[in-house]
């Protein structure tokens, strides 16, 4: 049956980010397997495109602005032409797909829920996609608490609603002992990301004493925000400790520089630079948010410390850095529950899983 579907992915942009990452693991992974898919990409090209191995079936609509009707009307045409089986759109996509499936009704939509800000995510929020709901088919949801909402919220089949964990998709190279330890912080520069409690936690390592250098990788293009930490990091007396690297194309070189993967999030989904800290065999320190916990088996295979806690924060990565027997042992557990448990394996099997139960619904609501 999966030979016999096209999948035709929507993602608003592939700049750097954990939701467009997983659109190209997917599309990726889908064209290994010898599947049928295609990846729209609504807006900006981005370079997550340099990720993507086969880009043939990779299209650009080149959206303006919010109400594009040319780019909305390529898009048309392209499934009309494509005629997919499933149309499987990534968070804010999910607005053009009510459309498609009013104008398309037998194409199966399914809604990648990536919401980064899950941990602050109210029953009051997003009326458009709630009232929109019955549109939908399926939904996958990058953690538990996203689920949740979800069933409580959408008019979806509950059994059409499932929990299915990111997977990294990055080459591992081999690991560079450093002279001063790396501390690599992996996500875009926004308020969400919550930098500003890193830098306060590096401060506190600073004035204990510990040496280190701390790379920031990811999108500088929230201006304000890279404006605040920028000045955090002047006042704390850190300029020659902390790097802008701004995005970061070659992931798996920098990850082999680093000592010790760190995300001082107030809010997460399933960080996919969580999973490749892990399957780079970094020792990982992180806020308890979103999905992290679970990645980090109960802090079995990393230190999980309470968002907004700079002193937490600061402890725990001098332990990391300090404690290499601990260090080592923790990553190596990360590293074989990522292979085991997140992999793009674990990912297909429930994906097709769900498109299984959505046909044998549809089939069924036809007997009725």
């Amino acid at each position: 049956m999966r030979n016999n579907l096209i999948i035709l992915q929507i993602v608003d942009s592939l700049e750097i980010g954990g939701t467009e990452r997983m659109s190209a693991n997917i599309y990726n992974t889908l064209t290994a397997s010898e599947i049928e898919n295609y990846l729209v990409v609504s807006r900006k090209v981005g370079p997550i495109y340099n990720f993507i191995t086969e880009k043939s079936n990779v299209l650009f609509l080149h959206k303006k602005n919010t109400i594009d009707f040319f780019a909305f009307y390529r898009l048309f045409k392209l499934i009309r032409a494509i005629k997919p089986s499933i149309i499987h759109v990534h968070q804010t996509s999910i607005y053009w797909a009510f459309i498609l499936k009013l104008l398309s009704p037998r194409i199966i939509l399914i809604w990648h829920d990536h919401w980064g800000f899950s941990d602050l995510l109210k029953d009051s929020d997003r009326k458009t996609i709630k009232f929109f709901s019955f549109l939908i088919d399926g939904v996958v949801c990058v953690n538990d608490k996203i689920r949740e909402w979800n069933i409580r919220n959408l008019k979806v089949n509950q059994s059409q609603i499932i929990y299915i964990p990111n997977f990294p998709l990055v080459q591992v190279n081999q690991r560079i002992q450093n002279d001063i330890p790396i501390l690599l912080c992996l996500a875009n520069i926004r308020n969400q990301k919550d930098h500003l409690n890193l830098v306060e936690a590096c401060a506190l390592l600073k004035s204990q004493k510990v040496t280190f250098k701390l790379f920031l990788a990811g999108s500088l293009e929230d201006k304000n925000w890279v404006e605040k930490v920028k000045k955090k990091v002047a006042s704390s007396n850190l300029s020659e400790e902390v790097f802008f690297l701004g995005s970061v194309i070659n992931i798996s070189e920098l990850l082999s520089k680093a000592d010790v993967g760190i995300l001082s999030s107030v809010s997460e989904g399933l960080p996919v630079a969580l999973l490749e800290y892990g399957l780079a065999g970094l020792p990982v320190v992180c806020t308890d948010v979103g999905q992290c916990k679970e990645v980090l088996g109960n802090g079995g295979y990393g230190w999980i410390v309470p968002p907004k806690s700079p002193e937490a924060l600061a402890s725990a990565i001098k332990e990391a850095l300090f404690n290499r027997e601990l260090a080592n042992k923790k990553a190596i557990g990360l590293k074989k529950n990522i292979i085991k448990n997140y992999g793009s394996g674990i990912f297909i099997e429930r994906y097709f899983d769900l498109t299984s139960k959505i046909n044998g619904f549809k089939q069924l609501k036809k007997l009725i």
